[in-house]
């Protein structure tokens, strides 16, 4: 059941495109036809070089459907519509935050960073972009599409706990829609600061326990994240020296002891990304996932560095069991790099609330 239609929180969706303009579109397909009321749509496009905000304008004047695009339940789409409206937008500039709110009839906001910020940067300029028109923050990631009540289920349970600072999504697999990717996010092993999803290939009909989960989460995925605009205030905005990976993981420990984070079991988006947790990654991704871990590892659990290190040591000699050098050339320059990235944590351990530029490769 959606949320009614009164008086409802107003929401900025936010979603961060380089060079993606085709998962973009069909992902503004189901999110334009959300139930939930009250909602502006922020599309933050990171200098990407195929003419994306061209391309997603095109679409806005004239939505249509790919036929490649996949059916999933519960999933609406406003090109499934028998008239297909255009819909009104607008183009703005990252250098002018925030932004005036939209006029009443536009739907959606690109807005152009001026640069490859990465997944926090773009972010970050989005929720810069919509500060003066929102109660909650909803980021979203350009490869899914999302249920038509998923908005409706973050908001309720958001303001089901005036504690909760950050709200989650189940997110199952795009292509495997009977199998779950994660509930909500992931849990943290406390001996080595390792994260895993949480409900992993577990089944949407399965019996889950609510609280439990809750109670086990150490994150919310960037998949689908609600976060308040009390949150973001109180916290800062996400730290951008990640680039990529950890980000999300970054922003829930510092918000630790001031906000809880949820899960909305009701809420289902459909997520493109691999068909497990142990699928390929490029290399430029895999070499941010590792240092990622090491900075993280020291800037919040010092004391787990050398379980960190231990498992790096045994993917390191996997991957040069099989043969992949060139990852394991990435893992072993994490390792050497450790002592220096992880010093230099303790040193700024009291500046997170502010955007870090990302620092150059040791």
């Amino acid at each position: 059941m959606s949320i009614a239609t009164n008086h409802q929180p107003r929401v900025a969706i936010v979603l961060v495109n380089w060079n993606n303009w085709r998962d973009t579109v069909e992902c503004l397909d189901s999110l334009l036809a959300q139930a939930y009321p009250d909602f502006h749509i922020y599309v933050v496009d990171n200098e990407s070089g195929d003419q994306s905000v061209e391309h997603i304008a095109a679409w806005c004047e004239a939505p249509r459907r790919d036929s490649a695009w996949r059916t999933h339940e519960g999933v609406d789409r406003v090109t499934a519509n028998v008239i297909v409206e255009a819909v009104p937008y607008r183009i703005a500039d990252a250098a002018i935050a925030p932004l005036p709110p939209a006029l009443p009839e536009c739907r959606l906001t690109l807005v152009r960073s001026g640069g490859n910020l990465g997944f926090a940067g773009g972010c970050n300029v989005g929720m810069r972009a919509a500060a003066l028109d929102a109660h909650f923050f909803w980021l979203v990631n350009t490869d899914t599409v999302v249920h038509r009540d998923a908005l409706s289920a973050l908001v309720r349970r958001a303001l089901g706990d005036p504690k909760i600072g950050m709200v989650g999504s189940m997110l199952r697999y795009y292509a495997q829609p009977d199998r779950i990717q994660a509930l909500a996010g992931g849990r943290m092993n406390p001996d080595n600061a390792a994260m895993e999803h949480i409900g992993e290939n577990m089944r949407p009909a399965d019996v889950i326990d609510v609280a439990a989960v809750e109670r086990e989460l150490a994150y919310i995925m960037g998949a689908s994240m609600l976060v308040s605009a009390d949150f973001v205030q109180e916290v800062g905005p996400m730290q951008e020296d990640y680039f990529l990976y950890y980000e999300e993981a970054d922003w829930a420990m510092r918000g630790r002891g001031k906000f809880t984070l949820g899960f909305a079991a009701d809420s289902h988006i459909y997520h493109k990304a691999g068909g497990s947790s142990g699928k390929v990654m490029p290399l430029f991704s895999l070499r941010h996932f590792y240092r990622n871990r090491v900075r993280f590892v020291g800037r919040f659990h010092p004391q787990c560095l050398p379980g960190a290190k231990r498992v790096l040591r045994l993917e390191l000699a996997l991957y040069l069991l099989k043969g992949r050098f060139a990852k394991a050339r990435i893992v072993a320059d994490a390792l050497r790099d450790a002592r220096l990235l992880t010093s230099r944590e303790a040193r700024a351990r009291s500046g997170f609330a502010k955007i870090a530029t990302p620092d150059s490769e040791p």
